[in-house]
């Protein structure tokens, strides 16, 4: 009996799911490493960089869609470098490609160095006054401002000089930080000399100081009540139908206090106190109480500038060592041509 053979053909199947998923993101990988998409992503990162520049608002730079968009370049580049990998060490060789990828990489760790000081950096300005404690959210300390020493420049050396840029002899403040309620160091800051806690930089104003105050005011029926007057937020104080303001005559040698009124939409001078003398206001009266100075700070950090001091170097040796082994082998090639000859 003859052998017989009987032979099964499997037909194809369809690709499944990881074949889908392989073909899309191939396509997205060509996709995002063509100029198509590079250049316009570029223009429009320059674009919005520069309105942002205009704008007063300092998180800007911080927005999820500003750090999104720097994220989509730094992917662009990152698979355009990829992709002509070896094209360029086919074509130009060894050199040419260690210059085009440290001067790529260079640029991909300043992107990753915006994006990381957009997610982690901060910067507060607030208003630090004598003997208080100041809290900043998201501080690990609490900033207590223990005394602020201020020198002026002699009247003679003051009339010598611009009163726009007039600024004090001495300004330095005496600050204290406190860690779960006990204190945890002591130091001393003034404008162009901050002090660095864990990273963070505290540095005083240079023109932001003045005078905090506060006023004891005593209704008709002899209740007295503590108002303090921020010079930042000056408060409007009721006494029957009468509102009042306060501001502070402290650059007199003598510390003192002149209280306005507002009387059909306009301001009119009502008097003014000092210590030990009181003003009689609508059957109450208004008295100086305590004084003390303050000092605007400007609190923050940039955990992002080792990376982006590292991501300029990189760029700086990719663009060295490439016009350098450049200009090497024209100049060889120029010598070799010679000898031909």
């Amino acid at each position: 009996m003859p052998w017989t053979m009987t032979l099964r053909v499997k037909k194809a199947e369809p690709p499944g799911n990881i074949d889908s998923m392989i073909l899309a993101v191939s396509h997205l990988f060509r996709l995002i490493a063509s100029l198509k998409v590079a250049i316009p992503l570029i223009v429009v990162t320059v674009v919005v960089t520069i309105i942002g520049s205009l704008q007063p608002d300092t998180d800007y730079y911080r927005t999820w869609w500003y750090l999104g968009l720097l994220g989509l370049n730094g992917l662009s580049l990152l698979f355009i470098t990829i992709l002509h990998l070896p094209s360029i060490l086919v074509k130009k060789g060894r050199n040419a490609l260690i210059g085009v990828v440290v001067t790529h990489a260079g640029i991909l760790i300043l992107v990753a160095g915006a994006i990381y000081g957009g997610v982690s950096s901060f910067r507060y300005e607030v208003k630090a006054i004598e003997g208080e404690m100041t809290v900043v959210p998201g501080l690990p300390f609490v900033i207590q401002l223990d005394r602020l020493d201020i020198e002026d420049y002699p009247q003679d050396v003051i009339a010598r000089m611009n009163p726009s840029g007039l600024l004090k002899k001495k300004q330095d403040s005496h600050f204290s930080l406190f860690k779960n309620g006990e204190q945890w160091q002591s130091f001393v800051a003034r404008p162009g000399t901050p002090a660095k806690i864990d990273g963070i930089t505290i540095l005083p104003a240079l023109n932001d100081i003045g005078w905090y105050f506060e006023l004891i005011v005593t209704d008709p029926r002899g209740t007295e009540n503590t108002i303090p007057v921020k010079p930042w937020s000056p408060p409007i104080i009721k006494m029957g139908d009468t509102q009042i303001m306060a501001h502070g005559l402290m650059e007199t040698g003598r510390p003192g206090v002149q209280l306005l009124t507002l009387d059909d939409g306009q301001v009119k001078p009502l008097g003014t106190i000092s210590r030990g003398q009181s003003l009689e206001v609508k059957g109450g009266s208004i008295a100086l109480g305590d004084v003390r100075r303050y000092t605007g700070l400007f609190i923050y950090n940039r955990p992002q500038t080792p990376i982006l001091v590292l991501g300029c170097l990189a760029i700086l040796f990719g663009l060295l060592w490439h016009f350098y082994h450049r200009h090497r082998e024209r100049g060889r090639g120029a010598t070799g041509d010679g000898q031909n000859v």
